[in-house]
């Protein structure tokens, strides 16, 4: 059977009366939905092929030295080793994460229960401190802020946030996190004193794979690019926010909001 298209169905739904017209609604609805998920979908896949293009061509690079008779050197072979375990990590990683995203886009329902956001960060920042010595990492704000949520997935947003914050800025650079308590949200700002991102940037950088500046990635390579991608979808899907303000030169302080409560269920 042939689909309507959605003027189609407009027209039928004026034609047959306010009923009708709902009922079309509906349906026009639906199709939107699934045209939406179509699109997600064939973004998704051509988003992860692009990504995992550049690790295996790297491997098969050195495959194919090896094969030509290239690494007869054993330090070389070593060489040639480590390289490819580091692409193999970084496809893992990838892999991983994509897969975290693909979860969360399904809106699969989240493992919820009363979680101190505070306490949470207080282990996320001992965890930066011991791993980034140079740094001064702070938290700071309430005392205790409890939301309805997925702890280990909430944290994972303060994971990636200070995780992003330490990767993206010089050594040294200072980090701050800072939870506040309201009635109804509970908010999480990660703010640090380094390069700034250019405004222009700044719409994109909860897109999968994103990367604005290269100068703001010091990790050779090693980013797979979803880091905010997966705490825009964590937030999200909590039903709170996500955002990122940024001064060229000043910093970048990225906040996102979680309900104190679980949205009602449709």
């Amino acid at each position: 059977m042939k689909r309507l298209s959605r003027w189609q169905l407009t027209l039928v739904g004026l034609l047959a009366g306010p009923e009708a017209a709902a009922v079309t609604a509906s349906v026009q609805n639906a199709f939107d939905a699934q045209r939406r998920a179509e699109e997600l979908l064939r973004s998704f896949v051509a988003d992860a092929s692009h990504e995992l293009r550049t690790p295996l061509a790297t491997m098969h690079g050195w495959i194919d030295l090896y094969a030509q008779g290239g690494l007869t050197d054993p330090e070389q072979l070593d060489h040639a080793m480590e390289r490819m375990q580091a692409e193999v990590d970084r496809m893992r990683l990838l892999v991983d994460e994509l897969g975290l995203l693909a979860h969360l886009t399904t809106s699969r329902p989240l493992n919820r229960e009363p979680v101190d956001v505070v306490a949470l960060a207080g282990e996320v920042v001992d965890d930066a401190r011991v791993v980034s010595a140079d740094r001064v990492i702070t938290l700071r704000g309430a005392a205790r802020a409890v939301v309805d949520g997925d702890g280990p997935r909430i944290q994972q947003v303060l994971r990636n946030l200070v995780g992003n914050a330490v990767q993206h800025t010089r050594p040294g650079t200072p980090v701050t996190v800072t939870v506040t308590a309201a009635d109804d949200e509970v908010a999480i700002a990660v703010s640090d004193e380094g390069e700034g991102i250019a405004p222009e940037h700044l719409p994109h950088v909860f897109e999968r794979f994103y990367r604005a500046d290269p100068s703001r990635s010091r990790d050779g390579g090693g980013s797979t690019g979803l880091g905010l991608a997966i705490v825009e979808a964590i937030v999200t899907a909590h039903g709170g926010t996500a955002g990122v303000t940024s001064t060229v030169g000043q910093g970048t302080t990225v906040r996102v909001t979680f309900p104190t409560t679980a949205p009602a269920e449709d």
